[in-house]
């Protein structure tokens, strides 16, 4: 049989020896002593002892060992663990536990795929989210609305509803929403949302220019759809105030005072609150507006609320100290913020000059002389009517023919200025006539009495 029956009892053994359990002894009945386990090289074992004691099996060999095959695999059995309780021997009742892990190196043998599954679809799936951009009082904003579709399937007769806040009024709406009262719906039946795609409608909201700074605004908005959960959305935001107020100042003089005229004026967008100027005049204020109470050089004009596009004219007259060029600038401020503060400021120039001195009559430095004769500067006596002169002035007393006697024409602006000047030269002619008559009349009384007294003496 040669070395059969040996190669089979060391795989026995070691076997055995895998699980733990090893005999006490091994013997063949070949040659009638004692035969230690032979190598699987085929090299011959080392002889044993005489002394009739069989030594213990040897450690099985670091190869594989060739009894279990299954499918064409080797088997390769773990080694013990020291660590862990001893394995129970043939007969005793196996413990469950997890499968022992193959060793280092040894073959795992093929991978084997995982049974295929088919997921099941979820369906469309709406995701909704809101965004507010800055709001400021009296300008437009923008409510932005996004659907998003996270599921696999399409999302039919999508409907969005969004409900503003009740210090907004929504603008020009995009196509596909409307609205009632402070409610914007938009979709309907005609919008679907593919899967993984999206939706945004901007929703356009103004405020109104009285809204106070800081005042909180809060819109909501759900999204619905058939055949889906729905989801909600809100978005809230802060307002803010953005006035921008101006002042122009002018300024007139006479008499030695200066009225000055102050223009406040608010640009808006905002409402502006708290509106006060202020003018260190540097003088005596005369006349005061009723917005400015006090007294004092300096006006203190506390106005309060301004609208956007409202002026407020604020006129005051003051008694400067000094003459020349006065210059005098005022500023006005306002409780809200302001991006442009440059045109808060405001001065005007007046010139002033020194009243006149009071004037004194001239002195007369010689007497006055006595008036030289008027009939030195009169012209001489006109001649007496002769009978010619007599004869055409009764030519032309002779009246008119009848065709003359025809209505005349209305005066224009012109005659009335010639009448006018006629008559003053016939009053002037009058009064001349008159002078010189009796002039005459005087001559001949003096050269009357000139020849009595000449007559008397001779």
């Amino acid at each position: 049989m040669g070395g059969r029956p040996g190669i089979a009892a060391l795989i026995a053994l070691a076997a055995l020896s895998g699980s733990g359990w090893a005999p006490a002894s091994a013997t063949t009945p070949s040659i009638g002593r004692a035969m230690t386990p032979a190598p699987l090289d085929g090299r011959a074992a080392a002889s044993a002892p005489l002394d009739g004691r069989v030594p213990a099996p040897a450690q099985a060999p670091a190869s594989p060992p060739l009894a279990a095959r299954s499918g064409g695999r080797v088997a390769v059995p773990s080694p013990p663990n020291p660590a862990l309780p001893s394995q129970p021997g043939p007969g005793s009742p196996t413990r469950p536990g997890p499968d022992p892990a193959p060793p280092p190196g040894a073959d795992p043998g093929p991978a084997v795929p995982p049974s295929p599954v088919d997921p099941s679809p979820i369906g469309p799936s709406l995701h909704l989210t809101g965004d507010l951009s800055p709001v400021v009082a009296g300008t437009e904003s923008r409510y932005t609305l996004t659907v998003t579709n996270t599921g696999d399937q399409p999302a039919d007769g999508v409907i969005i509803a969004a409900l503003l806040d009740h210090n907004a009024t929504p603008g020009r709406l995009p196509s596909g929403c409307s609205r009632t009262g402070r409610t914007i719906t938009c979709g309907g039946p005609g919008l679907t949302v593919p899967a993984g795609r999206g939706v945004t409608y901007e929703l356009p909201i103004t405020t109104d220019p009285a809204l106070r700074d800081g005042t909180t605004l809060t819109h909501r908005a759900h999204v619905t759809a058939p055949g889906t959960s729905g989801d909600e959305s809100q978005s809230t935001a802060q307002s803010m105030t953005r006035a921008d107020v101006e002042l122009v100042k002018t300024a007139a003089t006479g008499d030695g005072t200066i009225t000055y005229t102050l223009t406040v004026t608010n640009r808006g967008p905002s409402q502006a609150t708290d509106v006060t100027v202020q003018d260190p005049t540097g003088a005596t204020i005369a006349a005061r507006p009723a917005e400015c109470p006090g007294d004092g050089p300096t006006l203190s004009c506390p106005i309060g609320l301004l609208a956007p596009n409202e002026s407020r004219t604020l006129t005051f007259t003051v008694t400067p100290s000094t003459t020349g060029v006065v210059r005098n600038c005022a500023t006005v401020s306002t409780g809200d913020r302001e991006e442009r503060t440059a045109d808060n400021r405001s001065c005007a120039d007046a010139l002033v000059e020194p009243a006149p001195s009071p004037s004194k009559s001239p002195k007369k430095s010689r007497r006055e002389e006595p008036e030289a004769p008027l009939a030195e500067a009169l012209p001489p006596e006109p001649a007496p009517p002769t009978a010619q002169t007599g004869a055409a002035a009764d030519r032309n007393d002779v009246p008119p023919p009848a065709h003359h006697l025809s209505p005349e024409l209305p005066l224009t602006g012109a005659s009335f200025w010639m009448l006018g000047l006629g008559v003053a030269v016939l009053l002037a002619i009058g009064l001349l006539v008159r002078y010189f008559s009796r002039r005459d009349d005087r001559r001949d009384d003096r050269r009357d009495e000139h020849r009595a007294e000449t007559g008397q003496e001779s």
